[in-house]
């Protein structure tokens, strides 16, 4: 008797009912007491005039890195990435996790079906959440 592992979707993974963002021209002191703040390594960047349309992402990484490189002052603009990887809301878990490790990343964009930004998908979340993934393989 085989027994299949469940397809589980994204939206049962995300934990924050509104993802922590930023805009673009605010200072890298300002992102990194928001991280602080809100007790979180990722920041996702919007839209000025839409907070929905994701413009790019900023990590704790980028932030050390420009700050380790005399960049303490720029703005989110200059340092963010702007090629977001990112997941539908309705995708699988599966394809979620192979996107983290494809692209040696710890969290996700998760959009809707238009392409608004609907929250945030972390590798912790799919390792220790409920239902997680570590739960099902062992």
């Amino acid at each position: 008797m085989s027994e299949s592992i469940p397809v589980m979707q994204v939206k049962s993974f995300i934990k924050r009912a509104e993802p922590v963002t930023i805009l673009p021209d605010a200072s890298l002191r300002e992102a990194a007491r928001k991280m602080a703040d809100e007790k979180v390594g990722f920041l996702v960047v919007v839209d000025p005039s839409d907070p929905k349309k994701v413009v790019g992402v900023l990590s704790e990484r980028d932030i050390i890195n420009a700050f380790g490189y005399g960049k303490e002052d720029s703005k989110v603009r200059d340092v963010m990435k702007t090629n977001v990887i990112s997941v539908r809301y309705d995708d699988t878990v599966y394809k979620a996790a192979r996107l983290l490790s494809e692209n040696n990343i710890r969290h996700l964009v998760v959009l809707d079906e238009e392409g608004k930004l609907k929250g945030v998908l972390s590798i912790k979340d799919l390792a220790y959440g409920e239902g997680a993934l570590f739960s099902i393989i062992f």
